[in-house]
């Protein structure tokens, strides 16, 4: 056998006497009154059940009605020490409008940078091309004139 199973349950021994004065009492008083108990350490007997137990958890006293499903635990277990307080949760639309903003900015710096690049490229083609095509415009008027004044000059040579 373990040791567990062969010593008795622990429950303070003011406790048991207050839980014995109280089922000697008629069933309207039993039910009303709360017992106050510093005791956490106690196991909870088959004494206590129906009752309502004040547990103190370090700063109040919690009240907590005994049922049979709480038989062989220790009264502390149901009064927490340590409150959890949950993180904030964040509304996720609120969220997605912060990060679309942000996307928002982000994009339009982006696309500031590739459409300037963009018009850069597009603006140098441009003036390629329609440089290009002045001075073959002006580089075709000059081969006409040089072209015609060399004519010219054979033509008048054979003409001689």
């Amino acid at each position: 056998m373990t040791r567990v199973q062969k010593q008795n349950p622990f429950v303070a021994i003011h406790l048991v006497r207050k839980l014995e004065k109280l089922n000697t009492k008629t069933k309207t008083e039993k039910e009303k009154e709360i017992i106050l108990t510093w005791s956490r350490a106690s196991t909870i007997i088959p004494i206590m059940v129906g009752h309502t137990l004040a547990i103190h958890n370090g700063k109040e006293h919690i009240p907590i009605y005994i049922t049979m499903r709480m038989l062989g635990y220790k009264l502390g277990e149901f009064a927490p020490t340590r409150n959890y307080r949950e993180y904030e949760k964040t509304d996720d639309k609120s969220s997605r409008k912060k990060d679309d903003k942000y996307r928002r900015k982000t994009d339009d710096k982006y696309r500031r940078k590739t459409d300037d690049k963009y018009r850069r490229k597009t603006d140098d083609k441009y003036r390629r091309k329609t440089d290009d095509k002045y001075r073959r415009k002006t580089d075709d008027k000059y081969r006409r004139k040089t072209d015609d004044k060399y004519r010219r000059k054979t033509d008048d040579k054979s003409r001689r």
